[in-house]
């Protein structure tokens, strides 16, 4: 009997130590998991926060660039400059030599260039030409100049240096409208300088005529510019920012730098190979060039292993590089994951020799065993407990939990900081009664309401009086008949203001295409903008989702952009058109698409601009599509481009009225149009003051007017 009791107990035992055995494997990789994780995110984080400032200082130098752009771009459409060298030109052209009126113009002229020289940092009032005259001989660095097509001066500021180089890349790049930047270089002293050259057009020409000469500044890089590149308040020890850009099979760094040793490398003063897939500069200028922005672990220029990300400089060959050192990043990454490990594994021995003793000691004394598994269990439960505190308190994100009376229970570092409070004092104080920069002012009536729905709620909301935007989960909890609520608040202000740059810059984007489709046809001018009103009036009204609102009033804006390849002629001419030249202008509603197709969009605008020639039936362009196949967005915006079309005043005829043009829309309806749209149309002209919104449809333009 005693064998048999003695053989039962060790089969029991062998059973329970292989069971703890691979519960502590499993919990074990849980935690591995868990840890892997927390690296992942931490990694996102850094990611994260790179793109966030190299972004910055992206916009930074691209808003720089532009105000340089701007003053050059002022100078080449100055009047007097347009005329004297459209006369010059001509004189040259039939070899007559300038009249002293010329001479006195140009003289004019040098002292207005001079002007503009010095309030733009051309060149330094100290220099001696603009005050008293030197004897020794002055350098040419910087300055303004005029120049006839072949890049001859024809005008100067004085000490102006040779422009050849920066018509010759003016030249190289196509010869357009628009400013362009050359360099930076070195100048004959060593200087960084940076060439800008504007196209100078005579004054009776377009931008398509050619040009009559060149308006070049040539200047030195000053030291706001490399300014720029340095982020305020970067809280990474080891973060560089530099320029680069690829020469041949070289990288040439545009920005000062310092060597291994600590010595301060001058701008333009470092190449290396640009075939050394290892660099990060390379990487930098390959992910920028396919426009990823990614982020890779590549040798920086002075041998560290650096995190790399970069940015291509709209308008130039530069790239923006961004770099920390691989030891800050993943040091902190692995540390803290191994702090995790470690703690798990104590954790899981802890619980598994408890378990062990446990077994053990109920075996031996079986009268103490209740008692012994109550402080095991407790000890357990503290070590959990405690396990969870440190998983909780690693987080970057403030964690709280709440009775049913709104009690604070629980509360991680993030929370407690946020406070001001220790853990302990927050305990039992209600939700109102404590104040921090994440805690929502509706916090409490979130909790009521996740108390009584019992269902989870998530909000995204912005903080009154303080520029952060926070995420907020709300939690129903229910721990041994004890309910409660779990809230886990987040700061995605980062996140909200990315966002935010990035819809600013796609409404700038349509804007600008907007102002180069009116431009073109005077018939039609503002058309794209009041198809584009008329499609957002329709998608309110129809309460549609965000994303086909969006889309329909972006598509209405860009459906005239194919227009641009269609020739001034036709789109001049008001009647007398052939078959051929009708289909040519219809067709530019695919042209816009085939135009955007490369463009980034948050909903389906290109797949809207291929559709809006769709009849409802199917008899439409593509043909085939039909009924609801057809997108919401296409259908909103083939409404809204046939009621301006009718409404809209032309230099041939009168606008039709809203109303009659509504109702004719509406005898369409189920054949070429939806009728829900219409219908949407019709109620925004009747009951939401359409009909007076849109009174100036009707006025013909002073163009059309002509």
């Amino acid at each position: 009997m005693t064998n048999s009791s003695t053989g039962k107990t060790m089969t029991a035992g062998g059973v329970l130590a292989i069971l703890v055995i691979l519960g502590a494997v499993a919990a074990m990789f849980l935690a591995l998991r868990f840890a892997q994780s927390e690296a992942d995110r931490d990694s996102l984080v850094w990611q994260r926060q790179m793109a966030v400032v190299i972004n910055s200082r992206e916009v930074a130098l691209e808003e720089w660039l532009a105000e340089q752009k701007k003053v050059m771009a002022r100078l080449a459409e100055n009047p007097s400059l347009r005329i004297y060298l459209g006369n010059i030109t001509a004189k040259n052209a039939e070899a007559t030599a300038p009249s002293q009126d010329d001479q006195a113009q140009a003289a004019y002229l040098e002292n207005q260039m001079k002007a503009v020289a010095l309030q733009n940092g051309y060149v330094s009032a100290r220099d001696p030409d603009y005050q008293v005259k030197a004897e020794l001989p002055q350098k040419s660095i910087s300055g303004l100049a005029l120049t006839d097509p072949a890049g001859q001066l024809v005008v100067s500021t004085p000490h102006m240096p040779s422009v050849i180089r920066s018509v010759a890349d003016f030249l190289k790049r196509g010869a357009g409208s628009e400013v362009i930047i050359s360099g930076p270089y070195l100048a004959e002293d060593g200087t960084p300088v940076l060439g800008l050259i504007a196209p100078v057009f005579g004054v009776q020409d377009d931008s398509s005529s050619p040009a009559i000469g060149f308006a070049v500044g040539i200047k030195k890089v000053p030291q706001d510019f490399y300014q720029k590149l340095r982020q305020p308040g970067d809280t990474s020890a080891t973060a560089k920012n530099y320029l680069v850009r690829k020469v041949n099979k070289a990288v040439e760094y545009l920005s000062g730098m310092r060597d291994q040793r600590g010595a301060d490398l001058p701008p333009l003063s470092l190449t290396l190979d640009g075939g050394n897939m290892s660099l990060a500069a390379v990487y930098a200028l390959e992910s920028a060039g396919e426009n990823t922005g990614g982020f890779a672990e590549k040798v920086n220029y002075n041998g560290e292993k650096v995190l790399v990300t970069g940015r291509k400089i709209k308008d130039t060959d530069w790239v923006l590089v961004r770099t920390v050192d691989s030891a800050e990043v993943l040091g902190a990454i692995k540390a803290r994951k191994r702090t995790i490990i470690w703690i798990a594994g104590l954790t899981i021995l802890a619980v598994t020799i408890a378990i062990l003793l446990v077994w053990r000691h109920g075996v031996s004394v079986r009268v103490a065993r209740s008692a012994e598994q109550q402080r095991i269990l407790a000890r357990k439960y503290e070590k959990l407990s405690h396990f969870l505190q440190i998983v909780t308190d690693s987080q970057p994100t403030a964690i709280a939990a709440v009775d049913h009376d709104g009690q604070y229970n629980f509360a991680n570092i993030q929370a407690a900081k946020d406070t001001g409070l220790a853990r302990d004092q927050m305990m039992g104080q209600k939700i109102s009664a404590l104040k921090g920069a994440f805690i929502s002012p509706h916090a409490e009536q979130y909790v009521r309401q996740v108390m009584t729905d019992h269902q989870p709620l998530s909000v995204l909301e912005k903080l009154p009086d303080s520029q952060l935007t926070i995420k907020s989960d709300y939690v129903p909890l229910n721990v041994d008949q004890e309910k409660g609520v779990l809230m886990v608040t987040e700061d995605i202000s980062e996140v909200v203001r990315e966002r935010e740059l990035k819809e600013a810059a796609l409404k700038n984007l349509v804007s600008t295409l907007t102002m180069v489709i009116d431009s073109r046809d005077p018939y039609s001018a503002r058309h794209s903008e009041r198809v584009a009103k008329v499609s957002l009036a329709i998608a309110v009204e129809m309460n549609v989702d965000d994303v086909t609102r969006d889309t329909a009033n972006i598509a209405g804006a860009l459906m005239n952009l194919g227009k641009i390849l269609v020739p001034r002629e036709l789109l001049t001419r008001p009647k007398g058109l052939s078959e051929k030249e009708l289909a040519t202008v219809r067709n530019s509603i695919m042209k816009s698409a085939d135009m955007l197709e490369s463009v980034e969009f948050d909903g389906p605008v290109v797949e809207t601009l291929r559709q809006i020639r769709a009849n409802w039936d199917g008899s439409g362009i593509p043909e085939g599509l039909q009924g609801e196949d057809i997108l919401l967005s296409a259908r909103i915006v083939s409404v809204a481009n046939a009621f301006v079309g009718m409404s809209s005043a032309r230099a041939h005829r009168a606008g039709m009225d809203m109303v009659q043009a509504a109702t004719l829309l509406l005898n369409d309806a189920d054949r070429i149009y939806d009728r829900k749209p219409v219908t949407a149309l019709m109620n925004y002209l009747e009951n939401k003051d359409g009909l007076d919104q849109w009174r100036d449809f009707g006025v013909p333009l002073p163009e059309e007017a002509k």
